[in-house]
């Protein structure tokens, strides 16, 4: 009867991993690839790949999915990232634009939770096979691009048509993805394979000559570096000063602008954003409170009733919109991120951290924070990191033929902490 029984199950379990990886590959290997050539590719296999994951995973009729989600809900972050989601929904009251910000704000939350649904009903273990399909993914993706960047900039032939805004996207996503993919290929111990990914991203940073991907490569590199030693005791500085950074950034936007009206003659760009969110402060200090309403910032420089000078950052972007209850609200949610972070094995902590802040450095210095597409990158390595992170016992070693009473209380220690929502 057993035998029976499990042979009725493989037709369903079958198909929710074949399902699963599918998903897997749209996520991990076409987007980074696409997004190369089509500019809205990541729209369309951000959340097909989520779906065909989702359904793959239902067919496996897991008991943990329900369970994972009210723990994430019920926890700090979680009840930071509803309490974040109210206040703004709430801001579309005030919004100048409530329209567009109602679409742009159901957009964003739909796919969020899309991913939170995927996070949770993925199965317990990834298998080994589909931790290699991100680093595979980032590094056609990495070639695609210097080829495109080489092609462009021949000094012979007949010149190649460039699209800088397309190249610029494709730069951001292979930086923010590149940092799960290293993790994956250090948990297997590929070492040369994860140094040649990481020359490629490098390569593909300077290609773009981008000050804020060339910083934010630099950053995470060096977290990357010092992570090695003391993950727990970095990931938690790091909360509190990004935390501390959006909490006070209105203060620093005044003195700094303070100082740069009275030093400097002739400001440089970054100098005139920081002069006009200054100038916007003293101007509407009271919306300091309350914001201006949900997608605010984004719509009124595109519309031109901002300074062309604003900044694009998400500090301004937060304050702007949500005033400081949402930026309060970000801060903590932020400080709970990279605390969860400093409690993951020391085997991936390296990189969780390392992409962490080469997205926040980005997000930071106005790598398009308000763009759905931004968003929706995010999302997807949110679902990178989950892969990563339900991997880690499938890169263990075999145990030898006269250790099953260990594998055994391994799979029940490993089973006991994924009930626990670990």
């Amino acid at each position: 009867m057993s035998i029976a029984s499990h042979h009725a199950e493989t037709p369903a379990a079958d198909a929710s991993r074949l399902l699963i990886r599918l998903g897997l590959a749209i996520l991990l290997v076409a987007l980074p690839i696409l997004t190369v050539a089509l500019r809205g590719a990541i729209y369309v296999l951000m959340p097909v790949g989520a779906i065909v994951v989702l359904i793959g995973a239902a067919i496996g009729a897991p008991d943990h999915g329900p369970r994972h989600l009210r723990t994430a809900l019920v926890s700090p972050g979680g009840l930071a990232a509803v309490f974040l989601t109210f206040w703004a929904a709430m801001s579309l009251l005030w919004t100048p634009f409530p329209g567009e910000a109602g679409q742009r704000f159901a957009q964003i939350v739909g796919t969020t939770l899309l991913v939170a649904l995927v996070a949770a009903y993925l199965p317990a273990r990834t298998r080994p096979f589909d931790l290699y399909l991100l680093p595979v993914g980032v590094a056609l993706g990495a070639l695609a691009v210097l080829i495109l960047a080489f092609r462009a900039h021949l000094p012979f032939g007949r010149p190649q048509p460039f699209d800088d805004q397309l190249f610029e996207r494709s730069m951001i996503t292979l930086i923010v993805l590149v940092w799960p993919a290293l993790g994956a290929l250090c948990l297997r111990e590929r070492w040369i394979y994860a140094a040649i990914l990481a020359l490629l991203a490098a390569g593909v940073a300077l290609a773009g000559f981008a000050q804020a991907g060339l910083a934010a490569m630099g950053a995470a590199a060096f977290v990357f570096a010092m992570a090695m030693s003391e993950p727990v005791r970095l990931a938690h500085r790091l909360g509190l000063v990004v935390a501390a950074l959006i909490l006070f950034a209105p203060v620093l936007a005044l003195v700094l602008g303070a100082l740069i009206g009275m030093t400097l003659q002739h400001p440089n760009a970054a100098a005139q954003s920081i002069l006009v969110w200054r100038e916007i402060i003293l101007a509407e200090w009271p919306r300091l409170f309350t914001g201006h309403g949900f997608d605010a910032a984004n719509r009124t420089a595109a519309l031109g009733y901002l300074p062309e000078q604003t900044p694009g950052s998400l500090l301004f972007v937060i304050w702007y919109d949500l005033g400081i209850i949402g930026a309060a609200g970000f801060a903590f949610l932020t400080a709970q991120i990279f605390l969860i972070t400093g409690k993951i094995p020391t085997s991936i902590a390296p990189s969780v951290l390392a992409g962490l802040t080469a997205i926040f450095v980005m997000a930071m210095l106005g790598a398009a924070a308000a763009q759905i597409w931004w968003v929706t990158l995010i999302d997807c390595a949110v679902i990178a990191y989950i892969v990563l992170i339900k991997g880690i016992y499938r890169s263990q070693r075999p145990a030898a033929p006269g250790a099953e009473g260990a594998a055994d209380l391994d799979d029940a220690r490993f089973d006991a902490a994924s009930a626990r929502g670990a």
